[in-house]
């Protein structure tokens, strides 16, 4: 053969795509192999240290030498990369059951849903120490529970932001603006979150000592027929109340809001996961891969994972299973309640719980702005019949096409309280306090027209959110969560703005002296 330039440049093609096919196919099975020992290809040719399959810190084997350090990290990122690449190293079983990867990229992993709870405990019992200046002691600290964390009515407020360039606490951020001069958007929206909306408190009693009516297929079951006599109703439907499992859908992106949700609300649920794109048990985060590919058109497909993996590894920890967005702010103890309220006949009656929503094309459904809920009735049905069917639709209408679906099973519980007021909220308090029902856009105003027709009643502005609200929508930075948790719960120190404001209205008697 005469080797002339084009020939060998040739040549030498041939050979480097022959070599990248070998390393394509070779190399996943010697990373599987390694995977059936336990043992990580990139820490095994980075630094000789052998690391169990699990998330690792990566350190120098030699002492002090960083730039190793940084080589082996390196590694990891590719191999870990690798490993999430579904063509080279495939599910164990097709989507939706395929399962969850851990940090490292391996399949298998099944996330302790109590992680955020362990991990904002040992936070909290951290700087309880450290506020007391000595005189709690570390064996002190460890022995605060959750109940502890719910008395101190605990919320996070270290981060900062920078504002005009210049760093800005949450403190300020939070706590230091007057009352409707933030996110809560004026008067009507912090009267909301102020006063109408109670943490924990009794089921709604109708204003109206005419109106007949009972919160829909709630406490009717609970005190036998005398309910109008009982201002404070029990939940007592079982002796103890339910345990909530609470799931969020979200992205690597948006990391600022998972940040968020724990640091207010996902430690108060019984069990919490957000399922991500990534694993980060301190945020309780899962890499739960799905069908096609992550993004908002294809919400359809993750919902199906999220349900399934649901199902697979917890349904018998808990009664009963809530699934929202990363946007969405839980009043979890609001939930629990009306949760306990409900008469699920022992566990045998199947519920689809949430704001219902007609979302056209003859569906009648639970809102997904808002979350939903199921108890494990409907789970399993769901997931052992349609989901364990193929199903390759691509669509970001989750909610709708859930409704479809548990429509030839069960309908969407009616949550409207006793004054046909909404318990599952898909928007925001600073729009519930404009909802009159004749500006906005029309989607929105079509919902609330179809409210007032299954309530019997035009319900509007603060009349529109019950006093037992569980759930805010379109929350859409750390700020907003932390202002609207921090009214509610009253979270902010004493002396701020905010804490000083919320005290005249618990305590009428201080606003009279001032």
């Amino acid at each position: 053969m005469n080797l002339t330039s084009s020939n060998i440049i040739r040549l030498l093609v041939v050979i480097g795509l022959f070599t990248l096919c070998l390393l394509n196919i070779i190399t996943p099975q010697i990373e599987q192999l390694y995977q059936s020992a336990d043992i990580s290809l990139g820490t095994i040719a980075g630094n000789g240290t052998i690391h169990s399959n699990q998330p690792a810190t990566v350190t120098s084997a030699v002492s002090g030498n960083a730039s190793i350090a940084t080589l082996d990290a390196e590694y990891d990122a590719v191999a870990i990369a690798r490993r999430r690449n579904e063509t080279l190293f495939p599910p164990p079983k097709d989507h939706p059951f395929a399962g969850a990867r851990d940090a490292n990229g391996y399949w298998g992993y099944v996330a302790d849903p109590t992680s955020v709870r362990t991990t904002m405990l040992a936070r909290f019992q951290l700087e309880q120490q450290l506020k007391s200046g000595g005189s709690t002691t570390a064996t002190d600290a460890k022995a605060l529970t959750i109940d502890d964390m719910i008395a101190a009515r605990y919320m996070p407020l270290t981060r900062t932001k920078k504002l005009n360039g210049l760093p800005l606490n949450e403190t300020e951020l939070i706590c230091q603006k007057p009352p409707g001069k933030s996110i809560e958007g004026n008067k009507g929206g912090w009267y909301i979150l102020a006063k109408k909306v109670v943490i924990g408190g009794p089921l709604p009693l109708p204003t109206d000592a005419s109106d007949p009516r009972e919160p829909a297929k709630g406490w009717k079951h609970a005190n036998k027929g005398n309910e109008t006599n009982h201002p404070n109703t029990p939940y007592f439907n079982t002796p103890d109340p339910p345990k909530v499992f609470c799931g969020l859908y979200t992205y690597h992106k948006r990391r600022y809001l998972q940040e968020a949700v724990v640091e207010t609300w996902a430690w108060r649920c019984d069990g919490f996961l957000a399922f991500s794109d990534e694993t980060d048990p301190t945020l309780g985060a899962v890499d739960l891969p799905h069908q096609g590919d992550e993004g908002y058109s294809n919400m359809w497909q993750k919902i199906r994972s999220i349900w399934t993996y649901i199902y697979i590894n917890y349904a018998d920890q808990y009664d009963y299973f809530h699934v929202s967005g990363d946007d969405v702010l839980m009043i979890v103890e609001n939930l629990r309640n009306y949760l306990w309220s409900i008469d699920d006949e022992n566990g045998t009656k199947p519920l689809y719980i949430g704001g219902r929503a007609d979302l056209g094309r003859n569906t009648v459904t639970c809102g997904g702005g808002a979350g939903y809920t199921m108890n494990k009735v409907t789970l399993e049905w769901l997931v052992k019949g349609p989901f364990s069917k193929p199903d390759k639709r691509k669509a970001s209408s989750e909610d709708r096409f859930m409704g479809q679906i548990l429509n030839s099973f069960v309908d969407c519980y009616d949550t409207w309280d006793a004054n046909g007021a909404k318990r599952y909220i898909g928007f925001d308090p600073k729009f519930a306090a404009t909802a009159d029902g004749i500006h906005g856009n029309k989607f929105m105003l079509g919902q609330m027209k179809m409210w007032w027709k299954w309530v019997g009643k035009n319900v509007t502005k603060a009349d529109y959110v019950s006093s037992q609200a569980v759930s805010w929508h379109w929350l859409r930075s750390s700020e907003m969560f932390k202002r609207v948790h921090a009214i509610m719960y009253r979270t902010c120190p004493k002396g701020t703005v905010l804490a000083n404001a919320l005290e005249k209205i618990d305590n009428p008697e201080i606003a009279v002296q001032t």
